[in-house]
Order: C-alpha cells, then structure tokens, then sequence
C-alpha cells in the first residue's frame, strides 16, 4: 500500500511539472506593444495581476540600459510585448 502512494505522488508530480506553464505577470496596468520597442504601437493595456502565457523573451539595449520585452499572448490569440519596468515571469521562460 505505501508502494502505492509513493507512485501516485510520483505520477502527480511528473503530470503538475508538465503542466506547469510559463507566463508574465505585471503588477501595473502597462501597455502592451506590437514589437519589442518603445517605438512600435501598442494594442492595448496588460491588466494588473492578470497571468499571460508567455513564449519568449528579448533584449534591447536603449540609452545604455537593458531592457527586457516579453512575449505574451493576449486572450484573442494575437501576441503583444510588455517591459519588464512592472511585469514579471515565472522563471521557465528562454530567449526567442
């Protein structure tokens, strides 16, 4: 019976680290870009404590200062950037 428990948990933890998916998320309203650069127009506003699912990121070096752009999608299945000035990610995130 112990055997038995000891799988279940080991199936559990394999199905919740696959499950675990990567995302964004911003602790200010911000808005959302249509590339990675301030000079792109925005899309919209990222909502504040909402979680977007996130691809990728980039960097761009502006005045001598890195700068961060996520990639997120947006609930219509387009995707926007957003800076990393307000916004944060889980960890599991690579660069594009």
């Amino acid at each position: 019976m112990c055997s038995t428990i000891i799988r279940l948990f080991i199936i559990l933890g394999i199905a919740l680290a696959v499950c675990e998916a990567s995302y964004v998320l911003c602790l200010r309203r911000v808005r959302i870009h249509t590339c990675e650069s301030m000079r792109c127009p925005d899309v919209g506003w990222a909502v504040t404590s909402d979680h977007y699912p996130c691809d990728c990121f980039e960097i761009e070096i502006l005045s001598g200062k890195k700068k961060t752009w996520y990639k997120i999608e947006l609930p219509n299945g387009n995707h926007g950037y957003v800076t990393d000035d307000h916004c944060s990610n889980n960890g599991d995130i690579s660069r594009c």
